[in-house]
């Protein structure tokens, strides 16, 4: 080969692989996840932004059935579904109940639902009077914490 064809060889191979590069990044689905994951479903397409819709969610009311049992009311605020994974309830010594293993209701956008917070009784009970601490975990890894006073 002479040098006058290596060139425009090289160019033209260049060119093939740009394409080709192009066309997979463009032809890949482009999706983060809303599920916990922010890994791309693409390994052409950074996750640059999350597209998933914000989530809030707050709490409408509360209500305690017993020392060891009190449902929460929670709405969504957000646009989109938020499921709830676990929760941990803190008294005001510190003290602390943990439900990591917890799978709880998915809440629909604009909904209010009760939620079950159950804790065991051997780490503290709940005591009229005094006030906790309930931090709910999503699927997202998002913490949201109330303050509820029996």
């Amino acid at each position: 080969m002479n040098k006058n064809t290596i060139a425009p060889l090289v160019v033209v191979l260049v060119g093939v692989a740009a394409f080709g590069t192009l066309l997979a990044f463009f032809t890949q689905p482009i999706s983060c996840g809303c599920n916990g994951s922010s890994s791309p479903s693409s390994p052409w397409y950074p996750c640059v932004h999350n597209p998933c819709p914000k989530v809030t969610i707050n709490l409408d009311s509360d209500q305690f059935n017993s020392p060891t049992n009190v449902t929460m009311n929670i709405r969504d605020d957000g646009a989109s579904p938020v499921a709830l994974i676990a929760y941990y309830v803190k008294d005001s010594n510190g003290d602390q109940y943990a439900n990591s293993s917890w799978r709880g209701q998915t809440i629909p956008p604009a909904a209010v639902v009760p939620v079950n917070i159950l804790i065991d009784g051997t780490t503290f009970t709940f005591q009229k009077g005094n006030s906790y601490t309930v931090t709910v975990v999503t699927s997202r890894n998002d913490l949201y914490s109330f303050t509820i006073t029996y």
